[in-house]
């Protein structure tokens, strides 16, 4: 798990790298690590523990109107059992003199991907996760570096992300039966026989520190 993190982080940051090589005046890229704290419930019970996840992203946007920013938002969220991989849209907005530190919001919304999640799939059962929307609107501080026309930037936010774990019996063997991406518990999709599925919310407090350009 660790060094497939370590694979994509530096697969978004090298794609980050390249964007900025190419941007103009109007461009912004915003590559931050940090942390997501909060709750979580352990499977299959009602129990709850602390957590505190590893959250890699990267923003590249395009001036829509003045300190105004519009673009593409990716990342590696490292959440108990589960690697998601949001991708969507993101804003980025200052506020402030044009020397000196500036007051940063920013909000990223999008879907978490489960690309890294490996299926589980027997002759007779089958378990995997799933992904969902998510929603990250934070609150930061931009402060420029001495030299050249980079930034620091920290920043302190609200993330919300679910994930869903589901397992479920063939019908029939060898079959690879599909999940509807709006399959409800009223009925078994084609090909299972039962299909059980386990929804977490991840409500968390993030921490992030980056570098913008």
């Amino acid at each position: 798990m660790k060094s497939r993190t370590l694979i994509v982080a530096f697969l978004i940051s090298w794609c980050s790298v390249q964007l900025a090589a190419a941007q103009g005046k109007d461009m912004l890229t915003q590559v931050e690590l940090g942390m997501l704290g909060g709750k979580s419930k352990i499977l299959w019970s009602e129990e709850t523990e602390d957590r505190l996840n590893f959250s890699f992203s990267a923003f590249h946007g395009k001036e829509i109107k003045p300190n105004h920013y519009l673009g593409i938002h990716l990342g590696n969220d490292n959440y108990p059992d589960v690697q998601l991989l949001p991708i969507g849209l993101g804003w980025r907005g200052f506020i402030g003199d044009d020397i000196g530190s500036k007051w940063m919001g920013g909000a990223n919304l999008g879907f978490g991907a489960t690309f890294l999640e490996k299926r589980e799939r027997t002759e007779w059962s089958s378990s995997w996760r799933e992904g969902g929307l998510y929603f990250h609107p934070f609150l930061g501080i931009r402060m420029p570096a001495k030299k050249g026309k980079w930034a620091l930037t920290s920043s302190i936010g609200y993330k919300w992300q679910p994930s869903s774990y589901f397992e479920g019996n063939h019908s029939q063997p060898e079959t690879r039966p599909r999940i509807h991406p709006f399959w409800t518990r009223a009925s078994l999709p084609e090909g299972f026989n039962s299909l059980n599925k386990v929804n977490t919310q991840f409500h968390s407090i993030s921490f992030q520190v980056g570098i913008l350009f």
